[in-house]
């Protein structure tokens, strides 16, 4: 039987959001830029610091919401706030990530679809549990936990 409504679980469970500093490496920060073009999937880079990471890195969340006042001396700001836990949604890159599998951040704040459901040595390598997947809007819905 077809739906008569669209499902839209984005953000259920979410709460609460984690407070975090934000990376000022280069290339790992993020801005209110990121967040409008939908570049947030974040990794832990530092003690309760978040940054873009590299591709295949661990999936933390999803930054929501940067703070307006600036680290000293850059453009990066100071604070943000993360979604760790609930559904959160995902630009992708390559190929769509398939439902029912995990994905992995790429690097540039996006995700892709883990490359191995391998457990390495100290824990799980990869968070995130595709449960859609919008191939028009280029986009996934992944249960963090």
């Amino acid at each position: 039987m077809a739906s008569s409504f669209p499902f839209d679980n984005e953000n259920i469970g979410a709460g609460p959001f984690l407070t975090m500093k934000i990376s000022t490496t280069a290339g790992q920060s993020f801005t209110q830029t990121d967040i409008d073009n939908g570049t947030v999937a974040c990794v832990v880079t530092d003690n309760n610091t978040v940054g873009k990471g590299s591709a295949g890195g661990h999936l933390l969340g999803k930054v929501i919401w940067v703070s307006s006042e600036l680290v000293a001396g850059t453009a990066v700001p100071q604070l943000c706030s993360v979604q760790a836990r609930g559904v959160a949604r995902f630009a992708y890159v390559t190929t769509a990530p398939a439902v029912g599998n995990l994905v992995e951040v790429d690097g540039a704040g996006k995700v892709h679809q883990a490359s191995t459901g391998t457990v390495p040595a100290g824990g799980l390598k990869h968070a995130g549990y595709v449960i859609a997947v919008d191939t028009s809007a280029g986009t996934c819905d992944v249960w963090l936990g």
